[in-house]
């Protein structure tokens, strides 16, 4: 058996040199491993102990744990060597480092301490801090720059312009190295919203510096903050992002709830107020009640402080979109209602939410919403609404009225456990302006994301929605956003719109699609649009006209459209080149037609027109 002795001799470990500690029969040197790898810039070390025990026998063993007990390494002496000598790697003292982190030559990995056991000898806190020496680092270059509000929108911090803090900054770098094509960086910027981020200068070709896709959705791309930066030489300094808020105020309202509304079965509805503005806006909300519903203040999650009648009201103060760490600062209310016993399937249950109007806000018509939910009795609970419904099975809409769509995306957890992570993708109709979407409510936190072009990702991150049969009114959540669309569309032009719902990693639940039409009316009392850019001459005419198109642009081609009272696409000219352009009757018959010339980047010009 091996002799057991209580003295402890330990010698302090220095950075890249063997230190020897012992106890008893039991001895160990510490030799730590390294490797660095100039095609990828980055050194590994992992620390190994080479362990020496007296009085050795078979069967005896050696176990390397962490403080705490759990063992990290074990191995037994199946020869009776003696003395037995052994290399111990120390698992949980493996370092990973880029170049950058190289410091006087050497990049450092620090590990937790351990202790080494053998019999009834032990060592204890054996240190595990250890360098690699590393003598053909990378170069690696600074970006530099500063994230603010650019106020006065001249392109540089000054006045009364706000740094922003603890916005994050992203570098991809396209690489030639043997061993990969790409690799990246990041920083954030601090209090006074200075930013700095090491870039990887060897094997470097180009490389790009960028602020989170989703700030996109708050601040508007301009000539002084294009959302990215490309470059292809380092360092670089004053790599800005300047973003543009407007001083105006613009305050937004949204109500909605889960769509789930059933005669005698409780609901939530979660009226809300937005500002995307910079300024600081104050007021209050108001959500005006249909007279067929209760409202149980103690089951709501965030109750009305007043109720006058059937109104329910919120204070709301300082809101602004420069809150630190957030955007889109808001203030949600959830109300716990339930449909009297007068409610039947086939109802509509009516609301209003509003909230004062600033003197200087943008958008006056989106602080006033009025809205209608149906009675239903047996529901999908994922699908998919649109305002306005529009008129009859096509969803009629105006083409001079109806430019702003609403879209509301209801889910529901109908598994058996809490769903951790849930995104919904909507592809917007190619008629849909994808720079005008607007987030107007969430039932919960979103971090929303282009993935194409009209393509737009809501990701519901660490969600944790109940499932249906634990608690069936947590089990339901939802997005709601608003688009614009393209103005003077052809009439009979549908506007379709379906989203693909992903609970974890189960296949997409799709959505029903709702469908807005462009209506038709009676008539041409809605067509007085000509379009001051185009002249025709004749208009009416019989045999042939001519338009003439009065744009400075040059070396701009055009499509021209010819569609009848019905929507009937009856003419079309492509790749036109010239400013003026003759069309012939050609076998059209006597009647009202509409024609629409447009580029690849806009619509030129809507009109009607009149063969006699």
């Amino acid at each position: 058996m091996k002799k057991s002795y209580s003295i402890l001799f330990v010698c302090l470990l220095s950075f890249g040199l063997k230190a020897q500690y012992t106890q008893g029969d039991l001895s160990v040197n510490l030799q730590p491993n390294g490797s660095h790898d100039i095609n990828t810039c980055s050194s590994q070390g992992q620390m190994m102990y080479m362990v020496t025990i007296q009085n050795s026998f078979v069967g005896d063993s050696v176990k390397l744990k962490d403080m705490s007990g759990n063992l990290i390494y074990q191995e037994a002496n199946v020869t009776g060597q003696n003395p037995w000598s052994l290399l111990v790697p120390n698992y949980s003292a493996f370092g990973f480092a880029q170049d950058n982190q190289v410091v006087g030559g050497s990049v450092t990995f620090f590990g937790p301490p351990t202790k080494l056991i053998s019999g009834p000898d032990t060592i204890y806190n054996i240190p595990n801090g250890y360098a690699i020496p590393v003598s053909n680092p990378c170069t690696y270059g600074n970006v530099t720059g500063k994230i603010y509000i650019d106020y006065n929108s001249d392109c540089l911090y000054n006045g009364t312009d706000v740094p922003l803090s603890s916005i994050p900054v992203a570098s991809s770098v396209s690489l030639n190295s043997p061993s990969t094509s790409s690799t990246s960086a990041s920083g954030y910027s601090n209090g006074s919203g200075d930013y700095n981020m090491q870039v990887q200068e060897t094997w470097m070709t180009g490389y790009t510096a960028s602020i989170p896709a989703y700030y996109q959705f708050i601040f508007p791309s301009t000539a002084c903050s294009p959302g990215s930066y490309s470059f292809t030489t380092l360092p670089q300094s004053n790599v800005n992002f300047s973003l543009q808020c407007t001083s105006n105020v613009d305050v937004q309202c949204y109500a909605g709830s889960s769509g789930i509304v059933r005669p005698n079965v409780p609901f939530y509805m979660f009226p809300s107020v937005s500002n995307t503005g910079c300024d600081l806006a104050s007021g209050q909300l108001k959500l005006i009640l249909d007279n067929r519903v209760v409202y149980n203040s103690a089951l709501s999650s965030v109750p009305a402080p007043t109720v006058s009648g059937d109104t329910l009201i919120w204070n709301y103060s300082n809101l602004t979109n420069l809150t630190a760490g957030g955007y889109w600062n808001s203030l949600f209310a959830h109300v716990y209602l339930t449909p009297n016993a007068t409610v039947n399937s086939g109802d509509n249950l009516c609301f209003r939410v509003l909230t004062n109007v600033p003197a200087a806000d943008l958008n006056s018509s989106n602080n006033d919403f009025s809205f209608c939910l149906p009675v239903v009795n047996s529901y999908d609970p994922n699908f998919k609404e649109v305002s306005p419904k529009g008129i009859g099975s096509t969803g009629g809409i105006y083409q001079l009225t109806d430019t702003v769509l609403t879209y509301t995306v209801h889910f529901q957890n109908t598994g058996t456990a809490p769903a951790i992570n849930i995104s919904v993708i909507d592809s917007l109709d190619s008629d849909i302006i994808p720079s005008s979407l607007e987030i107007v409510g969430s039932s919960h936190n979103v971090t929303p994301q282009w993935i194409a072009t009209g393509v737009v990702k809501f990701n519901f991150y660490n969600i944790y929605l109940a499932d249906s049969t634990s608690n069936e009114i947590a089990s339901h959540g939802a997005i709601t956003f608003r688009v614009k669309r393209q103005k003077l569309l052809p009439y009979g032009t549908q506007i379709k719109n379906t989203a693909n719902i992903y609970f974890d990693y189960n296949a997409a639940v799709v959505t029903n699609t709702v469908l807005n039409t462009i209506l038709n009316p009676a008539g041409v009392t809605e067509i007085n649009f000509n379009s001051k850019d185009i002249s025709i001459y004749p208009n009416p005419f019989s045999e042939t006209t001519t338009f003439e198109i009065k744009s400075e642009k040059t070396n701009e081609k055009y499509t021209f459209e010819l569609l009848d009272v019905l929507g009937k696409k009856v003419r079309t000219m492509n790749e036109i080149s010239a400013k003026q352009f003759t069309i012939s009757r050609n076998g059209l018959e006597n009647g009202i037609y509409f024609y629409k010339i447009y580029s690849s980047e806009s619509i030129v010009g809507v009109g009607k027109l009149i063969v006699d």
